[in-house]
């Protein structure tokens, strides 16, 4: 009986114990490695920092995004990104050491320290170009303030803050054909190269004309006015139209506008066909927002150091260590031609392999190529993009 009660007694204290003193769980640990550029011993030691609580992140919960797509025949190379959930505020640095132009630093974190990450990106930043838009009928727009220039102006301002695009304003107009989109692809490519852009978005301003609208079943006319405008977006490579969209708003009430309220302000938002414009332009850029989100990102090799491979994409665009692309070559002596002779779709693409991200920077990343030997293919002009690729059987 005093054995059962011993024993009962045992438990009772082991249950109270439980509770009254929490557990605390053993710091987890990572090593981070950065390489040590120009002597800057200092800014190595941030990024193998940063390293490091990326791995602890990613331990405590990441989210993955793989490219769609798979064959049988030859070797499959996929894009792959992983990114963590939760980050680590408070840190502990437990050991740092060199190895050649390596820098190692061990870091240790405590569990109960981890917060979630407050957004996890999955999507790249594409870079656009937005050129000034060609106006049909100037007269009609005489009342709005530099409509040609403004207005992609304002689309570039309103996709850029979406935060899923890299934008930049070019000062060269592409002048749309008889048909609407313009059939120069030498100029669409010259733009794209010229700012480092992977679309470029053009346009048209057709028609801004007014008429006299009937109301009450037909008894009063009344004042409106129309606006008109297509959207073009094509590819900076080929310099191909991929998606053309065309906006159409129809406004009753006061036709003019304005000269001196600016385009896009509030006081031009507070007019009725100032109004019209503005929901024109949001659902063109609805539009192209669609369009685009249905293409792969891309990149292109700007540099090839050794085994090292450049590209024109970092941290901006939302590249990170770790991420996996695809390497393409492009052969230009493989023109591939539709039913207009002198206009190119674009050029035949072979895959090369698969360039990993092992040092980012606002502006541009460094990638080593698997498998190594195919770094030797790698030029600069290449693309990369987040894609799968079947490499050709050797």
């Amino acid at each position: 009986m005093r054995s059962k009660l011993r024993l009962i007694g045992g438990a009772l204290l082991a249950l109270l114990l439980h509770f009254s003193f929490p557990a605390f769980a053993a710091p987890l640990g990572a090593e981070g490695v950065a390489a040590i550029a120009n002597g800057n011993l200092a800014q190595a030691r941030q990024a193998a920092i940063r390293d490091a609580l990326e791995q602890l992140g990613l331990r405590s919960g990441a989210r993955v995004d793989v490219a769609a797509g798979a064959s049988t025949r030859g070797k499959t190379v996929e894009s792959s990104r992983v990114q963590p959930t939760a980050d680590f505020e408070r840190y502990s640095v437990l050991r740092e050491w060199q190895t050649g132009q390596l820098l190692h630093v061990r870091i240790a974190v405590k569990e109960e320290d981890a917060r979630p990450r407050g957004s996890v990106n999955l999507a790249y930043k594409k870079k656009i170009v937005v050129t000034p838009f060609h106006v049909r009928r100037s007269p009609q727009l005489d009342d709005v303030d530099d409509i040609a220039t403004r207005l992609p102006q304002e689309l570039l301002r309103r996709m850029t803050a979406s935060n899923k695009f890299l934008g930049k304003e070019s000062p060269y107009v592409i002048s749309p054909g008889a048909s609407g989109p313009s059939a120069d692809t030498a100029a669409v490519r010259r733009i794209a190269t010229m700012f480092e852009s992977q679309f470029v978005i053009s346009g048209e301003i057709v028609d801004a004309s007014n008429f006299d609208k009937p109301t009450l079943y037909g008894l009063v006319n009344r004042n409106a006015r129309r606006i008109e405008i297509d959207f073009y977006v094509h590819d900076g490579l080929s310099g191909a139209l991929l998606a053309r969209r065309t906006a159409v708003v129809e406004q009753v009430g006061e036709r003019r506008v304005g000269r001196d309220k600016p385009f896009g302000s509030a006081s031009f938002a507070a007019t009725p066909f100032g109004g019209a414009i503005l929901r024109a332009l949001d659902e063109g850029i609805a539009g192209i927002a669609a369009d685009i989100a249905a293409l792969p990102f891309m990149a292109k090799v700007v540099q090839v150091q050794g085994e090292r491979i450049v590209i024109d994409a970092g941290s901006t665009s939302s590249v990170a260590p770790g991420d996996q692309l695809v390497i393409y070559r492009a052969d230009p002596r493989q023109q591939v031609y539709g039913a207009d002779p002198l206009v190119p779709l674009g050029t035949v693409e072979s895959p090369v392999g698969a360039l990993t991200i092992v040092q980012v920077q606002p502006g541009f990343a460094i990638g080593t190529v698997t498998p190594p030997a195919s770094a030797r293919q790698v030029s600069a002009g290449d693309m990369v993009r987040f894609d799968v690729a079947v490499m050709p059987a050797r």
